[in-house]
């Protein structure tokens, strides 16, 4: 009897000897393509429509598998037809085993399912944990929109044909030249960045963002359908939070033409470039409005975001696909990233990499280059997304999610290096780890960890500010009433105590003359009850006519500050302009003012309680007056040097010193400070119109004495103070130290 027919003489055979379990499946997509020469096989796995490159070892191997070959039979079988290639028993056996976790290979054998069942909780719970590490860039499930683009291939298809290609290019080419002919006035157009990225603008940004890639997506799968491959999924992806579409197009690597996988790749960026055309024309060509505004809005989704993104090859988008075709590189960055982890494990380590033949023999050293450069990119990038989350949702008080996103993408990033790290310490291996170079590793950690932590250097503090008139006075109305008369303009020269504006409140001149009443009332009780000796009926109307005396002299104080007149001599300065209101809610009013209260038309309007009415300059000069954050008012002292950016002259930097610090936070904030317009400083509106500082802040003044011909009240920027040398350790305790209270 045979061995093979007993069980337990079966057990005697060594494992090398035995049937392999597992078959190719016969469902299975090939072609054969070429990248340099050298042959590679995509393989097609029809039921999860997932794609994979194989070597030609591979793709031997794979069909070596018939469920009677031994192991070693597969090693010999392999021999006989790449003699070429020597591959280990250990070798074939990590192919194997790949093939199977892929899903290449099938087994009859019993117990398969759960194996199945438990690889798919597996891959469940890692992408449940990429999810987690990737909250920029959410993928969620899809559909298969074949027939979608069936449809759409007659109509739109022509795009990614030779005509269409030229026609298109030429036109966005003129497209660009138009803009360069407006380049001064698109600047101009160009709203500050918390105008741009603040609400309403920010909602119409995420409708734009989202629209323009779901054309994106689109123009990948038709033209994957024009040049002969399939695309059977789409789903919605949140990139950055803006919900828009991915196309899954792994069906190009089945095209033998590596252009036209080019083009698939560059398609995405081809359609918006499309896009950002028409927005062109349509901006050189519209009035100022919805459409204007839009089409802005749409040529810097379409231009900035496919910089960025989409045609940089350092991260796996469109660019490095493209890269990876135009080179004749297939996985590219899994080759470059795994040659990284090995250099350092040799040269940190100690540890030697096992011999891998799928692995490049040749420019090892580029694409360690190319490893370095993308991973440093993805996290410069992951900053700057960060940051600007963080500073778009500052100026409304939720800088709090911006943080948490900073913490969980940070914290995926650095388990990744720490699993990898372990990965390699805890790997099999015959010879141990060089302890020398462990030394010296640790060494160099250490000494960059304590130079980045604990040498001081330069430190700063940023506050925003506003442009005024030196030492200037803001005149605000303390009563509310009509305004009635206006005696000055802006400009004029006004001496203390000239009039400015005179008010009228007819109620309270209607309490004013009943208190009056009433006191001649009470003052007619007293003679009465002093004629007829009522002593105590006289005293107690004396305790009412003093309450009477105190509420007519409120009154009068009252009527008093309708007047107002100027506190100081100098020039009148108006204050900022208020919007027109909206003629639903202005129907609903009294009638209210607009512009500016010393304008004519707002005669007979309604003033209400701490209006702006103006401002007194008292001489030419102008100040900064600072908003310095209560975390950082110990930080700044008098006569400490500080530099100023100004908005609206971005490309000069402006020198002084601190003249003033307020000893008492501020309760309210110049309005053009307010992110509610266009400022940064979060505020809280209140019930009289006044912006309310939702944290505390100082104020600080700046004398500025250059180009002051040039200064404009009104203009706003960001001041920077340097305060000394600190190291980052002692901003993180400070940091540390702010946020947690601690007791002992």
């Amino acid at each position: 009897m045979s061995i093979a027919g007993n069980p337990a003489q079966s057990s005697l055979t060594p494992s090398n000897r035995r049937p392999i379990p597992l078959q190719a499946r016969p469902d299975l997509r090939i072609e054969r393509i070429e990248y340099q020469g050298v042959a590679y096989w995509v393989i097609k796995e029809p039921v999860g429509l997932k794609y994979y490159r194989l070597q030609t070892e591979q793709h031997e191997v794979l069909f070596l598998l018939d469920g009677k070959r031994s192991l070693e039979e597969v090693r010999d079988e392999l021999l006989r037809i790449l003699p070429t290639v020597r591959l280990q028993m250990s070798d074939i056996q990590h192919l194997i085993t790949d093939l199977h976790e892929k899903g290449l290979v099938h087994s009859n054998r019993m117990g398969q399912g759960a194996a199945l069942l438990k690889q798919k909780k597996d891959n469940f719970r890692k992408k449940i944990w990429q999810t987690l590490r990737s909250l920029l860039y959410l993928r969620l499930p899809g559909w298969d929109p074949e027939r979608t683009l069936t449809f759409l291939d007659p109509l739109f298809g022509w795009l990614f044909r030779p005509l269409g290609l030229i026609l298109m290019t030429l036109f966005c080419v003129a497209s660009w030249v138009m803009l360069g002919t407006r380049f001064n006035d698109f600047t101009d157009q160009i709203p500050e960045f918390q105008q741009f990225f603040g609400w309403p603008n920010m909602a119409y940004l995420w409708v734009t963002l989202a629209c323009c890639k779901i054309l994106h997506e689109f123009g990948h799968g038709l033209s994957c359908k024009v040049y002969g491959g399939e695309c059977h999924e789409m789903g919605v992806m949140l990139l950055c939070f803006s919900p828009c579409l991915y196309c899954d197009v792994s069906d190009s690597w089945t095209l033998k033409n590596k252009w036209k996988r080019i083009m698939i790749g560059a398609a995405g960026m081809y359609i918006e470039a499309i896009i950002s055309g028409f927005a062109i024309f349509f901006w050189a060509y519209t009035e100022t409005g919805l459409m204007h505004h839009l089409c802005l809005n749409i040529f810097f989704v379409t231009s900035i975001t496919t910089v960025i993104f989409n045609a940089n090859p350092l991260m796996r988008f469109d660019g490095y696909y493209m890269l990876a075709d135009f080179l004749e590189i297939p996985n590219m960055r899994p080759k470059a990233d795994k040659l990284m982890r090995e250099s350092f494990a040799w040269y940190c380590l100690g540890i030697e990499a096992k011999p891998d033949p799928f692995m490049p023999e040749t420019g090892k050293f580029w694409f360690i280059v190319f490893a370095v450069t993308a991973n440093i990119y993805r996290i410069f990038v992951m900053a700057a997304i960060l940051t600007f989350f963080y500073t778009v949702l500052k100026p409304y008080d939720l800088q709090s999610l911006g943080i948490t996103m900073a913490v969980f993408s940070f914290s995926g990033i650095i388990y990744s290096m720490f699993r990898n790290l372990y990965q390699m310490v805890t790997a099999p291996r015959i010879e141990p780890m060089s302890r020398p170079k462990i030394i010296a590793t640790c060494t160099v950690l250490v000494t960059v960890l304590g130079v980045g932590l604990f040498v001081p250097i330069p430190w700063h503090v940023e506050a925003m500010f506003i442009i005024e008139p030196h030492d200037v006075q803001h005149v605000y109305s303390t009563t509310p009433g009509f305004l009635r008369e206006q005696y000055v303009s802006e400009g004029q020269r006004v001496a203390s105590g000239d009039p400015l504006v005179d008010l009228e409140n007819p109620d309270k001149d209607d309490k004013k003359r009943e208190m009056d009443i009433q006191r001649r009332v009470v003052e007619a009780e007293i003679r009465v009850h002093r004629a007829t000796g009522s002593i105590a009926e006289e005293e107690i109307a004396k305790e009412k006519l003093k309450t009477v005396r105190e509420q007519v002299a409120e009154y009068d104080n009252q009527l008093a500050q309708l007047k107002i007149d100027a506190p100081c001599g100098g020039i009148v300065i108006a204050a900022p302009a208020a919007p027109e209101p909206k003629m639903d809610a202005s129907r609903m009013q009294l009638p209210t003012w607009h512009g500016t209260p010393l304008h004519s038309r707002n005669l007979d309007s309604f003033i209400e309680e701490r209006t702006h009415v103006c401002s007194i300059a008292p001489d030419q000069k102008f100040q900064a007056t600072l908003l310095v954050d209560q975390k950082d008012r110990n930080d700044i002292s008098l006569n400490m040097a500080v530099e100023l950016k100004i908005d609206s002259r971005a490309d000069r930097t402006y020198v002084g010193k601190v003249e003033k610090i307020s000893d008492r936070h501020l309760d309210f904030v110049p309005q053009l400070l307010s992110n509610k317009l266009g400022g940064e400083v979060p505020t809280t509106t209140d019930e009289q119109g006044r912006e309310r500082l939702d944290s505390a802040a100082y104020q600080t003044t700046v004398l500025l004495e250059e180009d002051i011909p040039l200064l404009r009240s009104g203009m706003r920027g960001r001041a920077r103070f340097s305060v000394g040398h600190r190291s980052v350790g002692d901003w993180i305790w400070r940091y540390i130290k702010t946020t947690f209270h601690f007791r002992l």
